[in-house]
């Protein structure tokens, strides 16, 4: 596992959390810096599968906004969550690199736990209530999981 990465995800993480909207230009800069040190350690090919995983992650979000499962204060999916998804899908080659089926399982799991944390902190809401919205994230997430794990598994391990 590269720390560095790691970190610098939790602090984009947290500066969502907390700070939501006006973090945006720090979460900008911590993905520059995701990328820098993702491609440093697995090339630039890196970007690719990466960029996959951030826009599937974004097209989820924005479907559960739209269908209205999540619900943020601004319309629409917010810019902040744009950039956490791409922080996170910018974390995924690191985690990769630990024993099956840690990555898919990590993912399977923490994502509706990372959801349900910030509906708790009112970064968002999660509707109608949080199980039936978590009853919704669990098999998201589990099919992401699969995803990243199928596009990284074999090439940054």
């Amino acid at each position: 596992m590269q720390w560095p990465v790691l970190v610098l995800f939790k602090l984009n993480w947290l500066a969502a959390f907390f700070w939501g909207q006006q973090a945006v230009a720090f979460m900008a800069l911590g993905v520059l810096g995701l990328v820098a040190l993702q491609v440093r350690r697995y090339q630039w090919a890196v970007l690719v599968p990466c960029a996959m995983l951030s826009v599937v992650g974004v097209i989820l979000d924005f479907s559960l906004v739209k269908m209205g499962v999540l619900s943020f204060a601004s319309q629409g999916l917010p810019l902040f969550m744009m950039l956490l998804w791409a922080s996170f899908a910018l974390l995924l080659p690191s985690l990769a690199s630990f024993p099956k089926p840690f990555m898919p399982l990590f993912v399977a799991v923490m994502g509706p736990v990372s959801y349900y944390l910030a509906s708790l902190a009112q970064v968002f809401a999660i509707q109608p209530d949080a199980i039936l919205g978590l009853l919704i994230l669990f098999p998201l997430w589990a099919g992401f999981a699969y995803l990243a794990n199928s596009l990284l598994e074999k090439r940054y391990v």
